[in-house]
């Protein structure tokens, strides 16, 4: 009969006895982790550590510096020679956490897939997060002092390399050629990876630079001259075997005094246009990566969702990382 009581699946409590939304976390969570790995750009490009339950809220990262050689006399001892080395710990920031609440009435009468749409957004907050602390540690790096036998970061400053209004792609590509030359002096390895990372409108001016005869000096791939090369439509630039990425994660002001930003990153960025490193440069600990949670509020008829992610950053190697800049 019609009035009979059915009794449907309940497919998304999964192995809960109680929770009939069991399942569904797990599809939210994966949306918000594909989010956050879709929208950073620095992960990957630098060193990072994972800590486990109980293994404390920092990390140590060695510090290695030159070795030495020598020419061996015959009949004398070899004692072996010194090699400097060092650790720099790095501590876990505060939990950073994204959040929402989802109202049954909104829900119902939305004419979209909510909960798919917010898990993108808090996704890609926390990246921009990640990748805005990744920076500034970057440029803090560039910023430090010389330690023992480990040099000192470097800066470019030049009135030249802008990041708004008119861009002059010509003095851009010759202070990638510079900071590739600033780091062979300080004897950071060839074999690392390089980065610099810009606004979009200083990777056109990059893209599309042309020397005094007016070639064409990154598009090798459209023109088929000098060095450099565009992949697809310039999502990554590569000049003088430096990768260049686009980011509108790079801090571009004042934050000493920013409350939003943690105390440990505040600082004056705001001549900062563009930042040069390689993995060495800085150092991420992570004690809880991306984690997911909700909860029913029966009271309120509404669904309230968290995102958040436990980690740090800090300097490793201050002669990795170079500051582009203005006067």
């Amino acid at each position: 009969m019609y009035g009979d009581m059915s009794n449907p699946t309940r497919f998304l409590r999964g192995q809960s006895a109680t929770d009939d939304r069991n399942l569904a976390l797990t599809i939210y969570g994966g949306e918000v982790l594909a989010a956050f790995d879709l929208a950073t750009v620095t992960q990957g490009k630098h060193e990072i550590k994972n800590l486990g339950p109980n293994q404390g809220k920092a990390a140590q990262f060695p510090k290695v510096w030159k070795a030495q050689s020598e020419y061996h006399v015959p009949g004398v001892e070899l004692l072996g020679t010194d090699i400097d080395t060092g650790e720099v710990t790095i501590t876990v920031d505060d939990i950073l956490v994204s959040h929402t609440a989802i109202s049954d009435l909104d829900d119902m009468l939305s004419h979209f897939e909510v909960r798919s749409q917010f898990a993108n957004a808090m996704g890609h907050e926390l990246a921009k997060v990640y990748d805005k602390n990744v920076f500034r540690s970057i440029i803090l790096a560039s910023r430090a002092q010389q330690d023992g036998p480990f040099p000192n970061g470097q800066q470019i400053t030049d009135a030249s390399l802008t990041n708004s209004g008119s861009v002059d792609g010509k003095a851009w590509y010759d202070a990638i050629i510079q900071a590739n030359e600033m780091m062979w002096a300080n004897d950071v390895p060839e074999y690392l990876p390089r980065y610099l990372a810009v606004n979009k409108r200083v990777f056109n001016a990059i893209k599309h630079a042309q020397d005094a005869n007016g070639n064409y000096l990154a598009l090798q791939k459209e023109f088929g001259t000098q060095a450099g090369g565009v992949s697809g439509r310039g999502e990554a630039l590569e000049i003088d075997g430096v990768t260049i990425i686009t980011s509108r994660n790079i801090p571009s002001t004042n934050e000493t005094n920013d409350n939003k930003v943690y105390p440990k990153y505040r600082a004056n960025y705001s001549t900062t246009t563009g930042v040069f490193w390689t993995p060495m440069a800085v150092g991420t600990v992570k004690f809880m990566d991306i984690g997911f949670e909700t909860e029913r509020d029966v009271r309120r008829l509404e669904d309230f969702l968290l995102a958040k992610m436990f980690v740090g950053h800090g300097t490793l190697r201050p002669e990795c990382a170079i500051e582009f800049k203005t006067s």
